[in-house]
This record gives C-alpha cells, sequence and structure tokens, in this order.
C-alpha cells in the first residue's frame, strides 16, 4: 500500500520544489543569470553598476559579477585608494577570471597585495588588441584617470579573434564583430529554464562542475598526461603544421592575425611614450602550448619580437610554469579547469606572484 504513494509523493515534492525555484527566482532573483554584458550592434561591453550571477559555459563554476561605475570588473567591497598610481588592464577571458570569484583572479589578488596601484580592469572575454587599442583611447579621455602603467595580456587565442572576429568600422575608430554572434549566445543563456529555475541550474552546475572533477582526479590515476589535455582550435597553430589545421585557419588568416596584432601593439605602444606611460606586455601558456610544444609557432619568441626595440616590457610566465610541470605529474588539472584552457585559481595565484615582482 506504501509503495503506490511513493511515485505520487515525489512527483508532489519535484512538483513543489521547481514552483518555488520558478516563484523565488521571478520574485528576487531575476536580475541573476544572464550576465553583465551590454550588447549593441556588432559590439559588447560590461554593463555599468551590474550585480549579477554569471556562468562561464556548463560545468563551470557560478560566480558573483559586480561591475563599477565605468563598466569594469571589480571585486564587491571595491574602492579605489587615494594617492595610488593607476594601472591600465587590458586582456580576455583569462584576465577578466571566468569561472572564478573577482577576489581569486590575478588582478583580484594584486590588488589585495599591490596598495600602491589603482587597478583599471578592461578584460572581457574575447576581446584581443583591436578592442584594447580602442578601449585605451577612450579611457585616456578621461581625465580623473591618469595611467602610469598600462598591462596587456596577449593571449593565443588573439590571433584568430584578429583575424576572425574583429575588424574596425568605417570611421576607423571603433572595433566590431565581424558577425553578430553575441546575440546568439545572450539567446541561449536567456533561455526559459535557464532565466526562470535558477535554484535548480545553480545545484545542477555545482554538481556538473564537482563531477568533472571528479572524473578529471580518476583519470589522472587511469591514463597517461598527454590524455588529460584539451585541445582547441584557436591555439593549435602553435603545434600544428599550417596545411593540416582545422578548416577555420587559412595561412592568410593566420597571417591576418598576426600583422594585426603586431600593429595595435605597436599603437599602445606610442601612445604610452607620448603619454610617458609604462607598458607591459604578458604571456601566458595554454595547457595544450606546454603539452605539446610550439615547433610550427614560437609564441615567445613571437612576443619578444613585439617588445623589441624597447617598444615593451615583456614579462614570460612560460618558463615559470613549466618549472612546476617539471614538478608535479599532475600539473594540467592543478593549474587549469577540467578539460579547458583557463587557469582555475591555482593557475592565477602562480601570475599574480611572478606580476607582483615584476611591475
Amino acid at each position: 500500500m506504501i509503495k503506490k504513494f511513493i511515485l505520487p509523493y515525489i512527483i508532489f515534492v519535484i512538483f513543489i520544489f521547481f514552483s518555488l525555484d520558478l516563484l523565488i527566482t521571478n520574485l528576487f532573483l531575476k536580475n541573476y543569470g544572464d550576465g553583465c554584458f551590454e550588447i549593441e550592434e556588432y559590439y559588447y561591453e560590461l554593463k555599468k553598476n551590474c550585480l549579477k550571477k554569471d556562468q562561464f559555459k556548463p560545468g563551470f563554476p557560478i560566480v558573483n559579477i559586480y561591475t563599477d561605475e565605468l563598466g569594469m570588473r571589480v571585486g564587491k567591497n571595491h574602492l579605489k585608494k587615494k594617492n595610488s598610481k593607476d594601472v591600465l588592464i587590458f586582456g580576455d577571458s583569462f584576465t577578466y577570471g571566468v569561472g572564478l570569484e573577482y577576489e581569486e583572479t590575478f588582478i583580484g589578488i594584486l590588488e589585495k597585495k599591490i596598495e600602491s596601484l589603482n587597478f583599471y580592469n578592461h578584460a572581457v572575454g574575447s576581446y584581443s588588441p583591436s578592442v584594447h587599442l580602442y578601449r585605451l583611447k577612450k579611457t585616456l579621455s578621461n581625465k580623473y584617470i591618469q595611467p602610469k602603467k598600462i598591462i596587456v595580456f596577449l593571449d593565443i587565442s588573439d590571433v584568430y579573434d584578429e583575424s576572425n572576429r574583429w575588424v574596425y568600422s568605417e570611421d576607423n575608430f571603433k572595433p566590431i564583430l565581424i558577425t553578430n554572434q553575441w546575440k546568439e549566445i545572450i539567446k541561449k543563456k536567456n533561455k526559459f529554464i535557464k532565466k526562470n529555475f535558477w535554484i535548480s541550474n545553480f545545484i545542477a552546475s555545482k554538481l556538473n562542475f564537482y563531477l568533472r572533477e571528479f572524473r578529471s582526479s580518476r583519470k589522472n590515476n587511469l591514463t597517461s598526461h598527454s590524455n588529460k589535455v584539451k585541445t582547441s582550435i584557436q591555439g593549435q597553430f602553435t603545434y600544428t603544421k599550417i596545411n593540416e589545421l582545422s578548416n577555420f585557419w587559412t595561412e592568410e588568416n593566420l597571417n591576418n592575425g598576426i600583422s594585426k596584432i603586431k600593429k595595435n601593439i605597436n599603437s599602445i605602444s606610442d601612445i604610452s611614450k607620448k603619454k610617458d606611460i609604462e607598458f607591459f606586455l604578458v604571456i601566458y601558456p595554454w595547457a595544450e602550448t606546454i603539452e605539446y610544444g610550439q615547433n610550427e609557432f614560437d609564441w615567445e619568441k613571437f612576443a619578444e619580437t613585439l617588445c623589441s626595440n624597447n617598444k615593451c616590457k615583456l614579462i614570460n610566465t612560460f618558463p615559470y610554469f613549466r618549472d612546476y610541470v617539471m614538478k608535479n605529474k599532475n600539473w594540467s588539472t592543478d593549474l587549469y579547469f577540467s578539460n579547458d584552457e583557463h587557469f582555475n585559481n591555482k593557475g592565477n595565484i602562480i601570475i599574480a606572484n611572478i606580476l607582483e615582482k615584476k611591475i
């Protein structure tokens, strides 16, 4: 007799849970879950004075996103320090800190460690030097920000993004997307289930994240190291012959991406010299670059060339990561999110420690 009531009881409990989830989400959490992106026609940036939660992609933790009055990601209790030097930060999703609370990112860590500097973090996912140059020019027009240092974090994906994502508009000043793909991404984030069942999504995200970590830790003990490093379209050009690259690459768009990076970094360098601002260029490795090398395109030598003739001060973090790899068998899951190229908190700590000494 009792067994007959078990299934209806379970269905009733599930119904009550999802009903409460729907009610709570729409009454108290309706502004959560879609990030802080301001979407324009063929361009995007962060909204100003935004407080939301966001998930980079399935399997990643859901984290808090706070932005300031300038539309830059900051910590929860963010206050600019008086009598401190201003530092402009430019980068993409690595520097933005996907999957991490701001205080866990390398910029967030540096803010706590270096009291003498105020960091203005312009980083947003899939930004590249074309956008960095545009945002630098805009920021320098703000008389209240007087930067003493510029730090550009040059990412391996910038080659792809410069060639296949960003072009300059007809006025040759504002970068625009080649396709309006971000609207489609935001549409996916705003689907009915994601918007109206936030508690369920949060629980599912946490379970998915910990299951990925558990599967990854088991895989570490059962497989060789080469089986657990993710490869990507954006990063494969460093270790794959040009005629063997995926259809997204051609020799022409590879050269175009490299050429645009050179041009934009040179422009940033020229501006920094005219304004007497110290200019740093930072490079860091993806897991696949460490695993498969740079036999086809040496990213470190490319960065050295960019900073030659006093154009910028190069901070190459590759040797520090190689040192860690030599001493730690499970380096990829120690430093990167499982099956992803982005650094986890430990990877961010390494970069923060390097930067603290160099800047």
